[in-house]
């Protein structure tokens, strides 16, 4: 019987053991998981900042930063969301959303996305997408 005792012994401290590494490996995945949201966050808090700026004090350049830009808003409401959600986004059962304020809403809202990285600071599915450079046509003959 003492060998039988013994392997059951050893195979509960194996299942200890495996357990100890498989909490260790999910606590050092949450980790990093929070880690990467801390940087995501930090990278939309300096958009948030960059997009005021532009958008108020360098119009030349966003001007030609959206002729690179395509597409329609889908109303996903994603770009509402950055860091935290608008006070005036509404939400409705269909999954789109509006703006309560829509027509005097500040021009940061209003020009978004004015660049491909707007875009990717998001977390959701905008349907605007950027083009490498503008595409000049030519006169009709």
């Amino acid at each position: 019987m003492k060998p039988n005792t013994q392997s059951r012994a050893g195979r509960r401290a194996a299942s200890d053991g495996a357990r100890r590494a498989f909490e260790e490996r999910l606590a050092a995945a949450k980790r990093l998981r929070a880690v990467e949201d801390a940087r995501f966050r930090a990278r939309q808090a300096h958009g948030k900042l960059r997009r005021f700026v532009n958008s108020n004090f360098r119009r030349d350049e966003v001007i030609a930063k959206l002729a690179l830009r395509r597409g329609d808003c889908n109303r996903c409401g994603a770009c509402c969301e950055i860091l935290f959600k608008c006070p005036f986004l509404k939400k409705h059962g269909d999954g789109t959303t509006t703006c309560g304020i829509y027509e005097d809403r500040p021009n940061q809202c209003r020009l978004f996305p004015i660049e491909r990285r707007d875009v990717e600071e998001l977390r959701g599915s905008c349907s605007y997408y950027f083009i490498e450079k503008p595409i000049k046509l030519e006169r009709a003959s």
